[in-house]
């Protein structure tokens, strides 16, 4: 009988290997087919984060590794990238002032004036009309195609006709995305250490939506969640990310369904929505009123407009429009924080821009659900001329802290 051979051993590492091999090329492949046929991408950012205000400007979408390199950015204000993070250079001249960290609202691609611009004129001498903007967005004119058709470039084009003279200048400081929080912020940072006659914040409506568009705090910068995460987790899922686009897409449909669940929630519970509605404006009031007292203390002529949103401007005149959250509970948050508005010490220093667009083309002076077009920037600047000409009136230039001026001109060699 013959003998039975004895089976050779398995290759387990072999074994091994090639399921390895197995599994890579299967993800390269998937990888291979979620870009190129379900057109999936990695993740982008589209603001970089920044010290102090949390959110940049808006740039389009780009790697992560990029972002440092933008107007604003760490690498602008001197800090040098190294293998283990960034440093700050000591051949880079260093700062003269504080407000360099806010320099980056006078960069936007609507902005008019940059900051050296901004300070130039400032230090000049005699008495020009300088007036600041404040506020996101709608503030900073975004959706027009053209610096020259922003509202405050045609408002500040109707001043000098109506007062007679070349030298006034809107200087433009407004930030996309920016709730009141870091308007309060940037008045302090951009505006309190340069001369003004007039500052004029444009806002509202993110403090009362981007709650329910981010997931954050009523309050809070839109991107301050999206900073906790990555800031806070292993890192591991944002690498993945950066380089998967199948892990970027499940990444983006965790946040998008945490957000969804969370507007679900204000929409269908009438407790959570009042609480919700009664945070965001007592924080948005206790601001802006913050604004306004110091303004009122620097003898400053400060207004406060309270912008409209096409949703609103639908409800005035009996039609329907939807937004984040349903235009009913839109109403609802703009009637009460217009009631706050009406009960404030400050309220005569507020302007209610929300029936702004309810006559005329109406709905069609909106790009979109709250930016106004190439129409609805002309009518904005004529709805602010005579509150800005009476505000006017009676102001005066605040200077800037003492010396500013010849520090400045000792940086720069002057």
């Amino acid at each position: 009988m013959q003998e039975r051979q004895p089976t050779p051993s398995r290759s387990w590492p072999r074994t091994i290997l090639a399921t390895l091999a197995i599994v890579v090329a299967s993800a390269f492949a998937a990888e291979f087919v979620a870009r190129q046929f379900f057109d999936l991408d990695t993740l982008q950012y589209r603001r970089p984060y920044q010290p102090i205000f949390v959110s940049g400007d808006y740039h389009y979408l780009m790697p992560n590794e990029e972002l440092p390199f933008v107007p604003g950015g760490p690498v602008e204000m001197g800090y040098r990238p190294g293998p283990y993070g960034f440093f700050y250079s000591a051949d880079t001249p260093p700062p003269r002032s504080a407000a360099t960290l806010a320099n980056y609202l006078f960069a936007h691609k609507r902005s008019r004036y940059d900051a050296g611009e901004i300070d130039r004129l400032s230090c000049a001498g005699g008495d020009p009309v300088l007036i600041y903007v404040l506020g996101s967005s709608v503030a900073q004119g975004f959706s027009s195609d053209e610096k020259a058709d922003t509202w405050h470039a045609v408002l500040e084009r109707a001043l000098r006709r109506q007062l007679g003279r070349q030298d006034v200048h809107i200087f433009n400081g407004a930030m996309g995305g920016f709730v009141s929080l870091q308007d309060r912020l940037a008045y302090h940072l951009a505006v309190a250490p340069r001369p003004a006659r007039l500052v004029l914040i444009v806002n509202g409506y993110n403090d009362l939506t981007l709650p329910a568009n981010s997931a954050v705090r009523p309050g809070d910068p839109f991107q301050l969640g999206l900073r906790y995460s990555q800031l806070f987790d292993d890192g591991f899922m944002w690498w993945l990310a950066r380089h998967s686009a199948i892990a970027n897409a499940m990444l983006q449909n965790e946040f998008t369904d945490r957000i969804s669940q969370f507007r679900h929630r204000l929409e269908e519970d009438d407790a959570v929505f009042a609480r919700h509605a009664q945070a965001i404006t007592d924080i948005y009031m206790e601001n802006m009123e913050e604004v306004l007292d110091a303004c009122v203390a620097r003898s400053q002529a400060c207004r406060v407009a309270i912008q409209p949103a096409r949703a609103l401007t639908a409800h005035y005149i009996g039609t329907g429009a939807g937004d984040v959250l349903s235009q009913k509970r839109l109403v609802e948050l703009y009637r009460s924080l217009l009631g706050k508005v009406a009960e404030s010490r400050h309220r005569a220093l507020f302007i209610d821009l929300t029936h702004v667009f309810d006559r005329g083309e109406r709905m069609q002076h909106y790009a979109d659900s709250v930016h106004p077009n190439y129409a609805g920037q002309q009518v904005l600047a004529r709805a602010l001329l005579a509150p800005t000409l009476a505000a006017l009136g009676s102001a005066q230039t605040v200077p800037p802290p003492a010396n500013r001026c010849a520090r400045l001109s000792r940086a720069s060699g002057g």
